[in-house]
């Protein structure tokens, strides 16, 4: 069973609108999926709009909850569906892949080059 989480990995913000200060406009973040011992993500992106007669927070009082809430509120099921899809395939093809130690004996020795 896959297991999803979010990760907010940075804000771009109007530095001042309508009379406030760093209004967040875009969220970017990761839709993370762990499988087993299989990690992936998937780079997102949210827009978030400025409704007149909303409750504006302020920068600094902003939490994490607040902005997964936002992520939640604004990104279409169907776009949440589509970075799930590229998570599922890309832990699929992972877990396709091997990398087998080489059949002959001794392993070769790594080659290290000395500059002068």
């Amino acid at each position: 069973m896959i297991v999803y989480t979010k990760k907010i990995n940075s804000v771009q913000a109007y530095k001042e609108l309508d009379g406030e200060v760093n209004v967040v406009y875009n969220i970017y973040w990761s839709l993370i999926g762990t499988e087993d011992t299989y990690t992936t993500s998937c780079p997102a992106m949210t827009y978030v709009p400025t409704i007149a007669g909303s409750t504006f927070v302020p920068f600094d009082q902003l939490t994490e909850e607040i902005v997964l809430g936002w992520i939640d509120t604004y990104t279409p099921l169907v776009v949440i569906e589509q970075y799930k899809n590229s998570v599922n395939q890309s832990l699929l093809s992972q877990q396709q892949i091997d990398t087998p130690t080489l059949p002959w004996q001794p392993q070769p020795t790594p080659v290290v080059t000395i500059k002068k």
